[in-house]
């Protein structure tokens, strides 16, 4: 009910400065004057900023507190889904609280979401990207954004692009399912210059990302965009040069970390060119901002091709840098210039110039790797057989070098030449296709070290020396006794030792212990007396067996015993030959009756 600022005066003046117990009457008073409620003259005086009624102490407190949201909110985030969703609600997740004896506050439900809401924890709050920052570049070139996108809705066939049936409609459940039912896909290669906002694209269709692809796109993205427009038109289109602008080797490249930028040879072109490459986590889109608004932006060039179908994958990347040559010189770049214009600011020591062609593709390499080459000179390198033309390679050590431009064509490296070499076909029975026909063999040409051992034959007859063996086996022989060489080779080394005195030492004695057995008979001989040592004479029976076994073989009942009854203690190394020898020859004990055969 709307009250008279004359009432709200008249109530102002009697309660104003009065305490709280005084006011109650007072209060009561004008309640019985105007004919309302005592509340009614609380709700006046309220409006004139006079209140009695105390605050409750705990006013803003709940029983739900934040230690017991974060509980229920906790069970929320652990719900999100891959897509983004958080299906669990919260009056369910309050409710597996309380079936778990969890405390919940014993709040209503509504007010328990409520304090959710309150305390910026709700599935909606959770849900929300996290803040974030604007980043500066320096100036053009100093950062660029690079991205692939999988055009997987086109194909190209002899009919030129078409777009796929509807079974291929890319719902968010059949996404995986087409992908893998793609043999080839079109691929859009893009960078943006983070500062200007200049941008380039290019399109590929193939199996998959490749080392490649990418670096020709990159190429095609530092080079002076009037090169690239001459190539494009073969020079015809003269009209459209000096209208883009942007070219350069950039300083920064930021970038997902896909198989391009991992693959080694990109890796080593980014080193040589001096490029910063940052590559940022997956599922972080938001980190090269710039490359994914642009990707939305070049969707406006796609949708024409809705009206015309190009012929080919030529034709469709020349209506690509035609498009680029307008988008980057006449809208407008964040309402100040176009995008060429603003990339124009570069200064001198700003723009570094990319390579030409011949050396660009130079840098692109994979890391060098050793083979060894076989006799034939062959090596293999990823399961393929190559041979280095170099006779002198045989055997020895080679550094191959893999270009992806030139792949599977690779350098090989070798006494400082390098060859481009091919790999060896396989017939088909599995041989290398490199081979000779028999009938048709012919020598390689002779290394420099076949040459040379030619000359060091020739240069060995000269001191005496003959050869004989062919090819590998080939020796020398020495010169015939009383040859005189002219090497001087013996009975001079003794000449060599100058008049040296030597300090005559003293020995002594060696104490020797003398020997059990007494000295053999002295030899006379010539008149000169010979010393000889005591030798063994006698072996053992086992000996002799064994010598016996290794003569006939196996050795006949009969034979081994009666041969162990006689030489018991041993034999005499001399008659022991001589047994051995009429046993071989069948005549051993022929005189007693017994005449024994050899049974090897």
């Amino acid at each position: 009910m709307a009250v008279s600022a004359t009432i709200l005066d008249h109530v102002e003046t009697a309660l104003r400065g009065v305490d709280t117990a005084a006011a109650t009457g007072i209060i009561k008073t004008l309640s019985t004057h105007y004919g309302v409620t005592p509340a009614t003259i609380n709700r006046w005086a309220a409006k004139r900023g006079i209140r009695f009624r105390a605050e409750r102490k705990n006013k803003g407190q709940s029983a739900a507190t934040r230690e017991i949201l974060l509980n229920a909110s906790t069970l929320l985030l652990s719900s999100r889904r891959v897509s983004n969703s958080i299906p669990l609600p919260a009056c369910d997740a309050k409710m597996m609280m309380e079936d778990s004896g969890i405390e919940t506050g014993g709040v209503s439900t509504s007010w328990f979401l409520s304090r959710l809401r309150q305390e910026k924890i709700s599935a909606k709050n959770l849900l929300q990207p996290t803040p974030h920052v604007h980043l500066l570049s320096d100036h053009p070139n100093h950062v660029w954004q690079f991205d692939v996108t999988n055009c997987l809705q086109y194909f190209l066939d002899k009919k030129g692009l078409g777009e796929r049936d509807t079974e291929m409609t890319m719902y968010k459940n059949k996404v995986v399912k087409t992908a893998k039912a793609i043999k080839k896909e079109l691929l859009r290669y893009a960078v943006v210059d983070h500062c200007s906002g200049a941008f380039f694209f290019h399109y590929f269709y193939a199996s998959g990302e490749r080392a490649a692809d990418g670096s020709e796109f990159l190429f095609r993205a530092m080079r002076s965009k009037d090169e690239i427009i001459k190539k494009t038109w073969n020079g015809e289109s003269d009209a459209k040069l000096g209208k883009y602008r942007m070219h350069g080797v950039p300083f920064v490249l930021v970038t997902d970390r896909g198989s391009i930028v991992a693959a080694k040879a990109v890796q080593a072109l980014f080193e040589s060119l001096r490029i910063d490459l940052q590559t940022h986590m997956p599922g972080n889109p938001r980190a090269k901002g710039a490359i994914e608004g642009l990707m939305k932006y070049i969707n406006r060039f796609e949708a024409r091709l809705k009206f015309q179908r190009p012929a080919d994958l030529d034709e469709l990347n020349r209506w690509a840098l035609d498009w680029c040559i307008y988008a980057n010189g006449v809208p407008k770049m964040r309402n100040v210039a176009p995008r060429s214009v603003l990339w124009s600011y570069i200064s001198s020591e700003q723009l570094r110039l990319c390579p030409e062609e011949s050396l660009y593709r130079l840098l692109i390499k994979e890391p060098t790797i050793t083979r060894i080459a076989g006799g034939d000179r062959i090596i293999s390198v990823d399961g393929q057989s190559y041979q280095v033309p170099d006779p002198q390679a045989a055997g020895q050590r080679v550094s191959v070098v893999r270009h992806p431009y030139e792949y599977p064509k690779i350098e090989v490296h070798f006494n400082g030449h390098v060859w481009l070499c091919d790999p060896i076909p396989v017939d088909q029975y599995g041989r290398l296709s490199n081979g000779v026909p028999y009938g048709t063999y012919h020598g390689i040409k002779h290394t420099e070290t076949q040459r040379a051992k030619t000359e060091m034959e020739k240069q060995a007859r000269e001191l005496g020396l003959t050869w004989k063996g062919t090819g590998d086996k080939r020796m020398a022989v020495a010169p015939p006794v009383g040859f005189k060489s002219p090497l001087a080779v013996f009975g001079h080394q003794a000449d060599k030792v100058g008049n040296i005195e030597f300090i005559d030492r003293k020995g002594t004695p060696l104490d020797v212990r003398e020997p059990e057995a007494p000295e053999n008979k002295t030899i006379t001989s010539n008149a000169a007396e010979v010393s000889r040592a005591i030798t063994a004479r006698r072996i053992s029976i086992t000996e002799f067996l064994k010598q016996l076994r290794a003569e006939i073989g196996v050795i006949a009942p009969a034979m081994n015993e009666d041969l162990r009854a006689r030489y018991e203690n041993g034999i005499d190394v001399k008659e022991s030959e001589e047994v051995i020898r009429a046993i071989v020859d069948g005549t051993w004990n022929a005189g007693a009756g017994h005449e024994w055969e050899a049974t090897g």
